[in-house]
């Protein structure tokens, strides 16, 4: 058996165990950007609607990589003296034979703190897990295309699939340039058995995001460093992220990501540019631990689009004329 054949095998028999653990929650390049994913209280911090969309294509020149995909929106909203924020997150995931699907709704009270705010939030809905055991197999010298017996129960070669309750909170607090939040997701540890010999259990994690915007003399020019750090009490990952803006409008930088034995396992590259409300991104993320030897890397895509939806003071533009609508 060739190493191409040896670590399809594997692959294959981390999926078909009686019970398994998935990770807490995906590792997108461009946390910055949707940070409402890893924290509902960020709801309706950024100001208007906004609406984010994120593919990532991870760990290129692997048969069957992870491929994501994340759409989140966010907005405040006033009711009397009151700040809240609203929010909504649909995450869905391909990872081999797996399908990952969360679609969850988010709220965020707010109150200030001295010069800064506090945002305390919520976040509810589903998870939705799905395992394709008719894609099974395991290839040999005589046969590409062998099926597992039928007889091997730890090998099911049906669809399964479950759904369950999803519940994770967080708090973020912003001052000036400076921003920090905390949260914890999947609070509940949801268990989906997928039938009666595969269970899925969704381990609690635990985000830390930080930043601040350093404005350089050249008033055009700004740093924008950030620290993200997730855990599962049981794996650790932190980002450690540098971005110059320059003229608000075009930015770039570097990162890199240290796993929980203190090794950097991954460099980033990032791009973006942002024209009248329409932002994009771009990270190219290059593999430093073994995944060099199978993989070229991971691409990842990002657009948002911000909406003002702040009504205009006093009675400026209550009346228009037809011939400039």
């Amino acid at each position: 058996m060739d190493k191409k054949r040896f670590w399809l095998v594997i692959a294959i028999s981390s999926f078909c165990v009686t019970h398994a653990w998935s990770q807490s929650d995906a590792q997108f390049n461009q946390y910055f950007s949707v940070a409402g994913y890893y924290n509902p209280a960020h709801a309706g911090t950024a100001g208007g609607l906004n609406v984010s969309g994120m593919y990532n294509l991870q760990w290129l020149g692997m048969k069957n990589a992870p491929k994501t995909m994340l759409l989140t929106a966010d907005m405040p909203w006033k009711y009397g003296k009151s700040e809240h924020g609203l929010g909504a997150v649909v995450y869905n995931e391909s990872l081999g034979l797996d399908k990952n699907l969360y679609t969850s709704a988010q709220y965020a009270f707010k109150k200030k703190i001295g010069k800064g705010m506090l945002s305390i939030g919520l976040q509810a809905g589903l998870v939705n897990m799905a395992f394709d055991g008719a894609g099974i197999y395991i290839p040999d010298d005589e046969d590409e295309t062998h099926q597992p017996p039928e007889s091997d129960e730890a090998m099911s070669t049906a669809q399964a699939d479950a759904m369950s309750l999803d519940v994770s909170a967080g708090l973020f607090f912003s001052a000036g340039k400076f921003h920090i939040g905390l949260a914890s997701t999947h609070l509940l540890e949801p268990k989906l058995e997928l039938n009666e010999n595969m269970e899925r259990k969704i381990s609690r994690g635990y985000n830390l995001m930080t930043g601040y915007n350093i404005q350089m003399k050249n008033p055009l020019l700004e740093l924008q460093p950030s620290v993200f750090v997730q855990s599962n009490l049981q794996m650790l990952s932190t980002d450690v992220t540098l971005r110059a803006v320059y003229n608000k409008m075009y930015n770039g930088g570097i990162g890199g990501r240290v796993s929980d034995n203190g090794k950097m396992s991954a460099a980033i590259l990032y791009f973006g540019m942002t024209i009248k409300g329409f932002r994009v991104g771009y990270a190219y993320e290059f593999p430093l631990s073994a995944l060099i030897r199978t993989s070229a890397g991971s691409h990842e895509l990002m657009a948002t689009y911000r909406l003002n939806i702040e009504k205009p003071k006093g009675n400026r533009n209550k009346h228009k004329s037809v011939r400039i609508l």
